[in-house]
């Protein structure tokens, strides 16, 4: 199943064998990093600041990114 994960870079549901107990989800290492730093960019507000500056002119990244 892992070797099949990996190769496909599709996540498998793992269903729960006793009644009431949820499932689990196993995803490719590389995937799972990506899903965590997403939410870390999220949850610090990042994603909304570069969302709100994206049409910005004349934008010097370097100093942008520092402000982040």
């Amino acid at each position: 199943m892992i070797k099949s994960v990996n190769e496909e870079s599709k996540e498998v549901y793992i269903s729960s064998t006793k009644v009431g107990e949820k499932g689990a989800m196993l995803v490719v290492e590389d995937d799972w990093s990506a899903i965590q730093e997403t939410l870390f960019l999220l949850n610090t507000g990042v994603i909304k600041q570069i969302e709100d500056r994206k049409n910005e002119e004349d934008i010097d990244f370097n100093n942008t990114w520092n402000h982040l």
